[in-house]
C-alpha cells in the first residue's frame, strides 16, 4: 500500500491499495467510512452488495459507498487480485476545493433506478475509467511535483465520465455549492471529531460549531459526508481501535476506552457490524497472519500492502 495522503491535522484522505485474494472465501459483509472505487486486475470472484450480487471479471470497475454492506467472494482455486481505492468525502469538497466539488460525489450519494455498483463493460467509458485507476496507482508511487493535485483531477476525471456516460445518477439532486465558510466549519467539525474520539461527542456540541441547530448539521452532515454524525464517529473510533490493536499491546477493555466506547458491549457490536468481525477475532487473526489478505480489515488507512 502506498502511503495515504493526509490532511493538515493527520488525517487519511486517500489511499490506494492492491488486494490478492485467494479462494476459497466468504467474508463477513463490512463497510467504512470512506468511500470506494476499485478495479479488477485479474481473477474472477463476485461482490455481494447489500441484496444485490455481481460477477466479477478483469476490467470490471466497482463503486461502493459508506453504507453498503459488501463482501467479495471467491471461488476455490482461484485467485482474485484488484487496486482499491478508499478516499474521504472531504478530499472531494473541502475548503481546498472548487465551489462546485461536491457534485463529482453524485454517484455516491445521489444514485438513479438505473444504478449499478459494477459499471457496464460495453461502456465505451469503462476502459478509460480503468486506465485512470491505474494512472493514479502511478502518481501515488511515483510522487512527482504536485502528484497530489494530480490524483485529485483524475479521481474527479473520473467521476464526471460516470456522470457523463452512464445513467447512474439523479442529476436532478444536483446540489448548490456550500459558501467556502460554510465547507471551513464542516472542516473544523470533522477535525474536532479526530481530535476528541476518546470524548463524549454530543450532537448538540458538534452543531454549535458550526452555529445550526443539531436537526440541521444533522442533514448538512449526512449530505456532505454519506452518513449521519453518529454512525460517522462510531466508523472512526472503530478505525481507531483497529490501529490501536495493530501497533500497541493495549488489552480489549482499554482500547474500547481510548476509543471513547463507554463499556465493551458497546464496543463489541459497533465493531462486528463495521468489520464483520469481533474485536477478539481481529486481534487474533493480525497475531497469526490470517487477515493479512483480508481487505475487510483495511479500515481508513490502517491497511497494509498484501503479500502475492
Amino acid at each position: 500500500m502506498a502511503n495515504p495522503l493526509r490532511d493538515k491535522d493527520g488525517t487519511p484522505l486517500i489511499m490506494i491499495e492492491e488486494h490478492i485474494l485467494s479462494g476459497p472465501r466468504r467474508p463477513v459483509p463490512h463497510t467504512h467510512h470512506n468511500l470506494e472505487i476499485s478495479c479488477v486486475l485479474q481473477g474472477c470472484g463476485q461482490y455481494r452488495i447489500a441484496d444485490r450480487q455481481y460477477d466479477l471479471q478483469p476490467g470490471d470497475i466497482v463503486i461502493l459507498n459508506n453504507t453498503e454492506p459488501h463482501g467479495l467472494v471467491i471461488p476455490d482455486g482461484e485467485t482474485l487480485r484488484h487496486l482499491v481505492v478508499h478516499f474521504a468525502p472531504s478530499f472531494i469538497w473541502n475548503s481546498f476545493s472548487n465551489a462546485m466539488d461536491y457534485n463529482f460525489l453524485l454517484v455516491f450519494f445521489e444514485r438513479g433506478e438505473r444504478f449499478s455498483n459494477v459499471l457496464d463493460r460495453d461502456n465505451p467509458a469503462t476502459p478509460h475509467i480503468f486506465a485512470l485507476l491505474q494512472e493514479i496507482r502511478q502518481e501515488f508511487e511515483e510522487r512527482r511535483v504536485c502528484y497530489e493535485l494530480m490524483i485529485k483531477i483524475k479521481l474527479q476525471t473520473i467521476f464526471a465520465e460516470i456522470i457523463r456516460n452512464y445513467d447512474y445518477v439523479d442529476l436532478k439532486k444536483a446540489s448548490n455549492p456550500l459558501p467556502e465558510g460554510d465547507i471551513s466549519q464542516l472542516n473544523a467539525v470533522l477535525s474536532y471529531i479526530d481530535e476528541h474520539l476518546d470524548s463524549d461527542l454530543r450532537l448538540a456540541d458538534l452543531a454549535a460549531i458550526v452555529h445550526v441547530s443539531p436537526a440541521y448539521f444533522s442533514t448538512l452532515f449526512k449530505r456532505f459526508n454519506g452518513v449521519s454524525p453518529v454512525e460517522y464517529i462510531v466508523h472512526k473510533r472503530v478505525q481507531r481501535a483497529i490501529e490501536l490493536i495493530r501497533t500497541t499491546p493495549q488489552n480489549l477493555t482499554q482500547i474500547a476506552m481510548a476509543c471513547g466506547f463507554n463499556n465493551g458491549t458497546n464496543f463489541y457490536k459497533a465493531f462486528r457490524r463495521v468489520t464483520g468481525r469481533t474485536p477478539a477475532s481481529y486481534r487474533r487473526g493480525r497475531e497469526d497472519g490470517t487477515l493479512l489478505n483480508d481487505p475487510s480489515s483495511f479500515d481508513g488507512g490502517n491497511g497494509q500492502k498484501e503479500k502475492s
